[in-house]
């Protein structure tokens, strides 16, 4: 141990010359000096003076200080032993290490053991960004800590918006936990939550517990409390089960679990409602999937989804993207690929909840290849064999073979891309309508030709030093004729006409239909780049099909499609300035001078945390899932956004609303208050929860303890869902 004054060196490691094995004292007005043994690490001892007592403490005055490793004591006046290692503070005592700061009136504690008691003392974890204070301290060793009568919160000083009160807490930061006992949890001074008992992380490691539970009222399950607890079974899987009272339906049990192995990782979640008082049965629902990695090559993927009943998701589903469910998917996969190739082998199977039944895929084996041939020339195959299951209609299997070659030529300016491909598919078809093939064919070239030219120039936009370029492309596509009417639709419907889809081989979404073709299509595209930056400012596209001959192929038998060119499509998106971005997307059909489709979108996002989006959405002739056979016109206009108000509030919101049926689709409106410690959220909403167009109506309630919990629905999710346009996760768990 080294003694030295603070005039003549701070608190440092000296030399081994200095101390050597045991401790020395230095200072200009100490006249004593003494050796004893030190265990470990050395320790050092500042002060501006000092004095030995008979019993052979030594007595520290005036900034006194004591340091071993990351553990350093400050005090008014220290009492130290140099035999028992024993120490006495007191005025103004600091001690801390780097897991927590204490500061007390008292303070005794031996540094060898490294135990002591620190009364009425406040306390911060550094870790945690968290604070508080106790009567007493007691320090166990360097990881456990008793705190009695005490308080904790995560707010700065001079600001106990919140705190946790309790006769009793453990820190053990080992083991990344604290357990409090007779909690109350105060709220702006007023008790909201008691517990007998009170777990809580000091760490970021998973440990089990009950987790905040969320309170809430809809329409649909009336007043709802959830109360979470979490299982941290093992370091890769865990799991959550969380009882749901609904006034109105009873009680649910939610439970849902997560894995990971080696190459594997899964979740799975499911419900249970034993008695539904309203629908006057049980309910349930389960959600897995899982994905893995074999060996490097080799991957797998399953999914299985269940629900009890149609209704379900009318009845317990989040919102919009719930209600809207029209089928689950069970889907087990796996695939191999090579260096050029990739096999793939499925089944799949769905539960229908609204609208017709899907084929069931049982299997489907997929091989695709690509690559270099000699001469320049390039080769793809495209192959799949599938066998179709359905209950009602005409099923069987199909086997689809595509291979193509092709010779691409590119220069800086210009490229050229002839491509012949040649399309074989053949049926086994049970139960064919009378008068029908049951084993149909087909079988017909593919030709095209892909071509663009590149030309670029400097510009000067608004003072601003740019690149504009000029990208004209031509497509032209041959296809005969093939008679297709004895071939069911297994997965082949028509595909949206946008702006790429007027470069595919086929207009049709599946290989049950290979539409003829004589056909050209003619689109450039211009895009400004910054000439500094090279940054994307703006980019547009525009194009047209022309046809050379009636199209006769079609989903159904009917009379040929005789128009000479097709719909103009454009696609425009743009960064207006560095916040504000637009987007458009547009069919226009010259013939009867209308817009077919169009979406125009404007998402304005400064650095200031406000954030604005609208959109427009308009599609003709779109089918009617509520009246099968009939169409209808699709026209919508969605307002989202986050506005701040001063430094706390904000205030978010949605609305999404139909044209025709002037009716709003989804709403919601809420204010949010944020601090640096909490936070709390309130949203009213609305949404469609059938296609009938019932509506559920919902009151949301969060309040966000920071460091502690969260209290409430998980309106965050909500916010994220609506507002930014992602979801957390598929099963709403």
């Amino acid at each position: 141990m080294c003694l030295i004054a603070p005039g003549e060196a701070s608190v440092r490691q000296p030399s081994d010359a200095q101390c050597g094995s045991a401790f020395e004292f230095i200072g200009p007005d100490l006249a004593v000096a003494a050796r004893a043994k030190a265990s470990g690490q050395p320790i050092y001892v500042v002060a501006t003076r000092s004095e030995t007592q008979p019993s052979g403490d030594i007595v520290l005055r005036g900034q006194a200080a004591v340091v071993k490793g990351d553990r350093q004591l400050n005090a008014d006046e220290v009492t130290f032993n140099p035999d028992t290692q024993a120490v006495g503070a007191a005025g103004a005592v600091v001690f801390g290490d780097s897991r927590m700061m204490l500061e007390g009136s008292s303070l005794n504690y031996n540094i060898g053991s490294d135990q002591g008691t620190i009364e009425n003392a406040s306390y911060a974890l550094r870790e945690k960004r968290a604070r508080g204070r106790a009567t007493r301290i007691i320090r166990r060793d360097s990881s456990r800590h008793g705190l009695e009568g005490a308080f904790y919160t995560t707010c700065p000083p001079g600001k106990r918006d919140w705190a946790v009160r309790s006769s009793q807490i453990d820190l053990d930061f080992d083991a990344g936990q604290g357990v409090a006992r007779n909690v109350v949890l105060d709220f702006k001074g007023v008790p909201i939550f008691y517990s007998p008992y009170f777990s809580f992380p000091l760490s970021d490691k998973r440990k089990s517990g009950f987790l905040a539970p969320s309170a809430g009222s809809t329409d649909e399950t009336g007043f709802e409390l959830r109360a979470p607890y979490y299982l941290n079974l093992g370091p890769n899987y865990d799991a959550t089960i969380a009882p749901r009272y609904m006034s109105k339906r009873g009680l649910m049990m939610e439970a849902g679990g997560r894995y990971l192995f080696s190459g594997v990782t899964g979740e799975l979640n499911g419900t249970f409602l034993p008695s539904d008082d309203v629908a006057g049965r049980s309910r349930d629902a389960l959600f897995m999937s899982q994905s893995g990695v074999i060996t490097p090559r080799w991957t797998h993927y399953l999914t299985y989804n269940r629900v009890s009943d149609e209704a379900y998701f009318e009845d317990f589903g989040r919102g919009l993207t719930d209600v809207s469910t029209t089928h689950l998917q069970r889907l087990a996969t796996t695939s191999y690929n090579g260096d050029n190739w990739r096999v793939r082998g499925q089944v799949e199977t769905y539960q229908t909840l609204s609208g017709s039944r899907p084929y069931r895929r049982l299997p489907q084996l997929a091989f695709n290849t690509s690559g270099f041939a000699p001469g320049g020339l390039s080769y793809a195959l495209d192959s799949e064999y599938t066998t179709y299951d359905h209950p009602d209609l005409v099923d069987g299997t199909r086997l689809d073979l595509y291979p193509s070659i092709s010779l691409p030529w590119e220069r800086a300016a210009f490229r050229v891309e002839p491509r012949l491909g040649f399309r074989y598919t053949q049926y086994q078809l049970n139960h064919q309508l009378p008068g029908l093939d049951d084993a149909p064919s087909r079988a017909l070239p593919i030709l095209s030709v892909d071509s663009g030219l590149f030309f670029e120039r400097d510009v000067d936009l608004w003072g601003l030093a740019a690149q504009q370029t000029l990208e004209p492309r031509l497509f032209y596509l041959y296809a005969p004729r093939r008679n297709q009417d004895d071939i069911p639709l297994f997965d082949t419907g028509d595909s949206d006409f946008r702006f790429e889809s007027m470069f595919r081989s086929n207009r049709f979404s599946g290989p049950d239909r290979q539409g003829d073709a004589n056909q050209v299509t003619a689109a450039v595209t211009s895009r400004f780049l910054s000439a500094t930056s090279g940054v994307e400012m703006l980019r547009a596209s525009l194009g047209q099909i022309y046809y050379f001959r009636d199209r006769q192929v079609d989903l159904l038998p009917m009379a040929a499609a005789d128009d000479g060119q097709s719909a103009f499509v454009g696609e425009l998106w743009a960064r207006l300035t560095r916040a504000l971005t637009a987007r458009g997307d547009m069919e226009w059909d010259p013939d009867n001078g209308s817009t077919q489709r169009s979406v125009v979108g404007l998402y304005y996002r400064p650095a200031s945390g406000l954030l604005l989006n609208a959109s427009y959405r308009m599609r003709r002739e779109l089918p009617d899932l509520s009246a099968p056979g009939q169409v209808d016109n699709l026209e919508q206009l969605d307002v989202s956004g986050v506005i701040p108000l001063g430094r706390n509030w904000q205030v978010v919101g949605r609305s999404y609303y139909s044209l025709p049926e002037a009716k709003v689709i989804e709403s919601f409106l809420g204010l949010g208050y944020e601090s640096c410690c909490w936070g709390a959220r309130v949203v009213t909403r609305r949404y469609v929860r059938n296609l009938s167009g019932g509506t559920t109506n919902a009151i949301l309630f969060e309040l966000e303890l920071k460091g502690l919990t969260n209290v409430g629905n998980k309106v965050e999710d909500l916010i994220t869902e609506g507002v930014f346009g992602y979801r957390r996760d598929a099963a709403g768990f």
